[in-house]
C-alpha cells in the first residue's frame, strides 16, 4: 500500500515511517503539511491513506484534510488522523464525519494495521 506519512516531530515520523515499510508499504513523507500538499501534487500515483498529525504548524492536520477533500484528484484518498488529543476542538462532527479515522497517540501495532485495513 502506498501511504503519505505526514508528521512534524522527526522522532514519531522515522518511527512511523520504519514500521510502515517494514510491513511492505510504500511511504512518502511531508514534514508539514505543505510539505504533504507538494508531495501529492507531485506524485504519479496518489497514495491509498493520508495518515497525518494533527497538531503541526502552519497548516495542520484539519487544514490539511480540508484542502485533499476540496481537491477533486485527491478528495476520495482515505485520510486518518493521529492525535495525542482526542477531545480536541478541531475534531468536530462535521470534521470527523470527513476522516476514515482517528488514531489516538500512543497507538499499538495492531491499532494502526486495523486502520490500514
Amino acid at each position: 500500500m502506498q501511504i503519505l506519512l505526514v508528521e512534524d516531530n522527526s522522532d514519531m515520523r522515522v518511527l512511523l515511517q520504519e514500521m510502515l515499510q517494514m510491513g511492505g508499504h510504500e511511504v512518502e513523507i511531508g514534514r508539514t503539511g505543505e510539505e504533504a500538499v507538494s508531495v501529492l501534487e507531485s506524485l504519479s500515483q496518489l497514495p491509498e491513506i493520508i495518515i497525518s498529525d494533527l497538531t503541526m504548524p502552519r497548516m495542520d492536520g484539519i487544514t490539511l484534510l480540508n484542502v485533499v477533500r476540496e481537491n477533486p484528484l485527491w478528495a476520495n484518498v482515505r485520510f486518518v488522523i493521529m492525535s495525542a488529543n482526542v477531545f480536541d476542538d478541531r475534531l468536530t462532527p462535521e470534521t470527523t464525519a470527513m476522516l476514515d479515522g482517528v488514531l489516538p497517540k500512543p497507538f499499538s501495532l495492531d491499532d494502526l494495521a486495523s486502520i490500514l485495513n
